[in-house]
């Protein structure tokens, strides 16, 4: 069972090209420190929605050569990483968890995102 009062999901920045951060607005600026320490959200619908934002995506249009983790709450351990290319979320297993069907998933929608993580969770916590 789930306790409803903990986050769920938690991202951090795990890489990105720190010399072009300096070309950065400040908003982004701001929004690269905050992702620079973990980040967590209560709901797949919550973090799916930040993953899909404006804010989120003027970022990622900024080709920092960003990757992500993606990690479970309440086991730090379980993982996955999340890159972004030509509008594709990359998952990928990276420690073969086997939580996710293939090591390696190309989300095009939200939706398809959404399943995805789900379905991790899903199979992480049971």
């Amino acid at each position: 069972m789930v306790d409803n009062d903990l986050p769920l999901v938690t991202l951090v920045i795990k890489s990105l090209d720190h010399k072009k951060v300096e070309s950065l607005s400040d908003s982004q600026k701001m929004l690269v420190e905050t992702l620079s320490m973990l980040c967590s959200f209560l709901s797949v619908k919550d973090f799916c929605s930040f993953i899909f934002s404006e804010k989120f995506d003027d970022l990622i249009e900024c080709d920092l050569n960003l990757s992500f983790e993606i990690g479970l709450y309440t086991n730090h351990e379980v993982t996955l990483q999340l890159t972004i290319n030509n509008e594709r979320l990359i998952i990928e297993d990276l420690h073969g968890d086997g939580y996710i069907d293939d090591s390696r998933i190309e989300c095009v929608s939200s939706d398809d995102f959404e399943a995805t993580i789900s379905n991790w969770l899903a199979a992480a916590l049971s």
